[in-house]
């Protein structure tokens, strides 16, 4: 279910990346431009209208947070509602420490 930051950064352009982070630790912390910021708890109560609006094509979906533990349980509930989804190994503080 993990995806390591060096596979990430081959295929970042062809996924939808998910930001489960709250709107404070999005904007203070280290992210990603590309990213959709939504925090864990309204992403998990609204997933399936978050998906059609800002997934329409049904990309692959990586999930990220800081270290990996929300995104990693955003990952498992997507997988368990039956969608393509992978976690960020490490978060976004391990990709920034890997890819320079």
């Amino acid at each position: 279910m993990d995806i390591q930051p060096e596979e990430y950064f081959e295929i970042k352009e062809e996924v939808f990346t998910l930001d489960v982070r709250t709107k404070r630790e999005f904007q203070t912390l280290p992210h990603f431009s590309w990213a959709t910021n939504i925090e864990y708890s309204d992403f998990i109560s609204n997933y399936d209208y978050y998906l059609e609006k800002f997934n329409p094509n049904n990309k692959p979906i990586i999930t990220v947070c800081n270290a990996g533990n929300r995104s990693g349980q955003t990952a498992q509930f997507l997988l368990d509602h039956g969608y393509n989804a992978r976690t960020l190994s490490g978060g976004v503080y391990k990709y920034y420490k890997k890819i320079k």
